[in-house]
Order: structure tokens, then C-alpha cells, then sequence
């Protein structure tokens, strides 16, 4: 009975050890947390600036060692055709899901007409449906100041790149930019004034662009500001769009610091979802071996 206990006592030791081991011995990707596109969104960007300076495969080998898998928001550059972004977003795709941004808002004056501004995104739909999960129909879109284009035109380019996307089955996003609020730029009013129902019902994701250093260090009531903004998009899925440190003599400890306070925010809505994509990921967070700043947003995905 005892050798008979004792072999059903090893059997179980060894079915525990090996479902351990299997659970454990995960290719590379597989290890991390999957929260999926509808719960909650730890984003990065990434533009072009990095071509000349790092690797793609260290880029990928960072965002395998993230403890969950991050959304990679890709801003393209203006002089380059969406045909040639094929192997970065096919690579990328591989290791993370992906946001793409044809046009980033101070390239938006480069497409003076609605026609222009939608053959960029059906264009970019042709060649990178296949590695993009979320399309940024437009970015900063109420930053006039350099944008430099009339309202209604803005208007009607986000229109035509809102419903090219949702023909072809692509999911949504559109970022606006906010301001301290005694500049006299009302980001709701702008959006109350140029951005029709049908779009603010419409669209999948809906995103809050913020710069501290652009704002004298203003930190809004993200509360407030989030329960407005939701308001206006009642069936989006909101968060941060873009966000980091601008200042060019921004110490380590200060991108640590927002880094932390940002990717650490509570849910502040039904339908707030994260995001935060900082904006200098690869600038700040590569080589990512013993980076603080890397550690420092990695630490706070949860």
C-alpha cells in the first residue's frame, strides 16, 4: 500500500513538475500579459528618427521584454510612401499590436485638399491592413497653430479618412490636443464646433495628446477633463494619445517620474482604456538592458 501511495505521490510530483515546466517554456512574446484592444492599452510611438541610430531588431528585442504587449503607435513620415513601411509594421506586428499614424499633425498642411488626405490613408490601407490593428485618422487635429489650416477643411479630411477606414472594416482613432485652460484654446469647444455626431458616435478610440513641459508644467484634473471628453464620445474607448518629456535639458529622474505618474493612471471612466504612448520611447528607453526609464514604464503596466 505504501509503495503503491509512494508510486501515485511520484506520478503526481512528475504531472505537477512537467505542467509547470510546459507552462514556463514560452516562446518569445508569449511570456508577456495579453490585455487584448478592448480592456486596457499600453501604448509606445515610434517615428522615423531612429534609422540612423539603432537597430530594429534591438526595437523588437525591447518590446519582447515588456511585461505586456504593447500597442506600438508608428507616426510615418510625410516623404515616405506607406509601400515602404511594409517590413517595419509586418516586423513590429510580429511582437506587439499596432496604431498607425499616416499623417502626424505637423505634416498636416502638406495635404492641401480632402482628395489628397484620403488617397494617404487608402493608400496606407493597401499595404499595411495587414499588420495594423487601429487607424489614427488624425492627430492633434485642433492644433491650429500648426496645423495652419482652415477648420473646415480639417473637418472634411478627417471625414474622408474616417470613412475610408470604416469601409474597409478598420477600427478608428482620432487624438486631439490639450491645452492649460486659461490659454483660450478650448479643446471641447473645438470639438463641439468641428467634429459631427456621427463621427464622435462613431469612432472606436478617441485620444487626449498632453505635453507638461508645453503647458508650464500644468497637470489638468484628468478626472474632470476625462468625464467631459468621454461626454462628447460616449461610446469610445478614451485615454491618452501621446504624452512625455519635451524639454531638451529634461533630467532622467523627471522622464522617470512622468513615466510613472502617467502609465499608472486609474480608470477614469467606464471607457478609459490607457494608451499614453510616450512619445520618445526609443530615444529614452534604448539600449532597454539596466535603462531606468525603461524600467520605470515597464514597472507600471498592470
Amino acid at each position: 500500500m505504501k509503495k503503491r501511495i509512494a508510486g501515485i505521490l511520484f506520478s503526481l510530483i512528475a504531472l505537477s513538475s512537467l505542467f509547470i515546466f510546459l507552462l514556463f517554456l514560452k516562446t518569445p512574446g508569449n511570456k508577456q500579459v495579453d490585455f487584448g484592444l478592448d480592456d486596457q492599452l499600453y501604448g509606445i510611438t515610434i517615428d522615423d528618427s531612429w534609422y540612423d541610430s539603432v537597430e530594429l531588431d534591438d526595437i523588437v528585442a525591447a518590446i519582447e521584454d515588456m511585461p505586456v504587449k504593447p500597442i506600438v503607435r508608428i507616426v510615418m513620415s510625410n516623404d515616405t510612401e506607406a509601400k515602404d513601411y511594409v517590413d517595419l509594421f509586418k516586423r513590429l506586428h510580429q511582437v506587439a499590436y499596432i496604431m498607425a499614424c499616416p499623417v502626424d499633425s505637423y505634416d498636416m498642411n502638406q495635404y492641401d485638399s480632402v482628395i489628397s488626405y484620403q488617397r494617404r490613408f487608402e493608400d496606407s490601407f493597401s499595404h499595411l491592413s495587414d499588420y495594423t490593428d487601429i487607424w489614427e485618422i488624425g492627430n492633434e487635429v485642433n492644433g491650429l497653430e500648426w496645423i495652419q489650416q482652415e477648420n473646415s477643411l480639417i473637418t472634411s479630411k478627417l471625414e474622408a479618412a474616417y470613412q475610408t477606414i470604416v469601409a474597409a472594416g478598420g477600427q478608428t482613432a482620432l487624438t486631439f490636443y490639450y491645452e492649460k485652460p486659461n490659454s483660450q484654446k478650448s479643446m471641447f469647444n473645438w470639438i463641439e464646433e468641428n467634429i459631427p455626431n456621427s463621427m464622435r458616435q462613431g469612432l472606436d478610440y478617441s485620444f487626449i495628446s498632453y505635453y507638461e513641459d508645453d503647458n508650464d508644467g500644468f497637470q489638468p484634473q484628468w478626472q474632470k477633463v476625462f468625464k467631459q471628453f468621454q461626454a462628447l464620445f460616449p461610446d469610445s474607448k478614451i485615454g491618452i494619445g501621446e504624452c512625455g518629456k519635451t524639454a531638451l535639458n529634461a533630467s532622467v529622474e523627471s522622464k522617470i517620474a512622468m513615466a510613472e505618474e502617467y502609465y499608472s493612471m486609474p480608470k477614469y471612466t467606464e471607457n478609459y482604456i490607457g494608451g499614453y504612448f510616450w512619445w520618445y520611447w526609443v530615444q529614452d528607453c534604448l539600449p532597454h538592458q539596466r535603462n531606468r526609464i525603461y524600467k520605470a514604464i515597464n514597472e507600471h503596466m498592470k
